[in-house]
């Protein structure tokens, strides 16, 4: 059977060895028939870029299909309106192309292969973000190797994003569950108060960033992982933690060249995005599943109900049937929430 599959999936290509037969040369690198074929894929290439508005991301009309066409540049070919967006501030630079073009409400244009659209109106911005049309959005090649898109954030809508979703409205957000968190957020803002104290009899004069960052980690840990630090000791696991969720986050904040020219990634990767990601999800997978197996080990052979203060990874844990999650899923959920709410509070900060 195997073979006579590989048999006629070769037949149905055999005009491919005869395609050079048939313009007359025989060989299909001879006379100007690699260069004709060449010329006649760049043509159409061009000629779709120019017939294209918004760029060659929005081909074929798709910004046409509504009532009215949406307005955009079309940038370059196959580069879009990339190098645009490169020059001064991203927002500002979209303010001048929206009026530019009179694109009051909506703009088309393309970022290599990647169909933008850019609202300027507040109402139709509201129905973008609460329209399920627009619920899948690309994902950036490094949000997707670190296992972002596994969690609810990043997630494709389908099954797979209900469950999560359920889970964290009825597990992990319940208001029960935060309210019984209280304690130790007032744990840790007392801990922040008293070095910042501490910080200001010895030096009179205090930095905040360091103890807003602090806090904000045992939050997090304590709230995810149930596993707070004394972090005036900068053990070895403080600082491991702290430079993964530091790789991570230029990681996912660098501009990747990838995320818009897929092709690119095979030869050209100046700031080591693959590599980078590469070594830094054993790490993460490493500390999480620590984690995991001992707490797992702590619940072995409690039947009893989860209190309400229970952290994350025992929510997790303790969850059955349908809405059970694999390990792999329960690391990329547990190390997004962790990594998310640090670098928001540290942004914050």
């Amino acid at each position: 059977m195997e073979l006579g599959l590989g048999l006629g999936s070769k037949d149905t290509n055999w005009w491919v060895f005869t395609f050079p037969a048939l313009l007359g040369s025989k060989n299909l690198f001879d006379g100007f028939v690699l260069p004709s074929l060449v010329f006649a894929f760049v043509s159409i290439g061009l000629l779709t870029w120019a017939f294209a508005v918004g760029g060659i991301a929005w081909k074929n009309g798709r910004n046409q299909r509504g009532r009215v066409s949406i307005p955009g540049p079309r940038g370059l070919p196959v580069f879009g309106s990339l190098f645009t967006l490169s020059r001064g501030l991203a927002h500002r630079t979209l303010a001048a192309m929206a009026a530019s073009r009179a694109a009051k409400e909506l703009m088309a244009f393309s970022l290599g292969s990647t169909p933008v659209v850019v609202a300027s109106d507040p109402h139709t911005a509201r129905e973008i973000l609460t329209s399920p049309n627009f619920a899948d959005r690309p994902l950036k090649q490094s949000a997707k190797k670190l296992m972002f898109s596994r969690a609810i954030g990043f997630a494709p809508n389908g099954t797979y994003w209900r469950l999560l979703r359920r889970i964290a409205s009825s597990h992990l957000f319940a208001p029960k569950r935060i309210a019984a968190h209280e304690a130790g957020r007032q744990v840790d803002c007392t801990a922040m108060l008293s070095g910042i104290a501490d910080e200001q009899s010895l030096h009179g004069a205090v930095g905040l960033r360091k103890h807003l960052q602090a806090a904000a980690l045992n939050n997090i840990m304590g709230s995810v992982f149930g596993k707070r630090y004394d972090l005036t000791q900068d053990s070895e696991e403080v600082r491991e933690l702290r430079d993964m969720v530091k790789e991570g986050f230029e990681l996912l904040g660098a501009f990747n060249w990838s995320d818009y020219l897929p092709w690119l990634s095979y030869f050209y990767d100046p700031f080591r995005i693959n590599e980078r990601c590469s070594a830094l999800v054993p790490r993460v997978r490493k500390l999480v599943q620590g984690i995991i197996e001992d707490h797992r080990h702590n619940l072995n052979g409690c039947c009893a109900k989860l209190s309400d203060n229970a952290d994350f990874v025992d929510v997790l844990l303790s969850l059955e049937g349908e809405e059970k999650l694999e390990e792999e899923d329960m690391i990329a959920v547990l190390w997004v929430r962790f990594a998310n709410r640090f670098i928001s509070e540290s942004l914050s900060s």
